[in-house]
């Protein structure tokens, strides 16, 4: 069965070896012990840009978004 690496939603912490596909995608955080469940898709990821307020205006006037 093959293992992921997926990191918490809640925490951020990475969590090594995990056998999702045997628990439909439900994990415990070993960090801060939240149970959350992946996605189904969770072997695709994408990046999703994340701005400070302070900066908002910079990357506004720059039109990168």
């Amino acid at each position: 069965m093959k293992t992921y690496d997926v990191s918490c939603p809640c925490c951020g912490h990475r969590n090594k070896d995990l056998y999702l596909e045997e628990t439909e995608g439900w994990m415990e955080c070993e960090k801060c012990g939240e149970v959350t469940q992946v996605s189904k898709h969770f072997e695709k990821r994408v990046k999703v840009p994340v701005f400070r307020m302070e900066d908002l205006g910079k990357v506004m006037a720059a039109g990168l978004i």
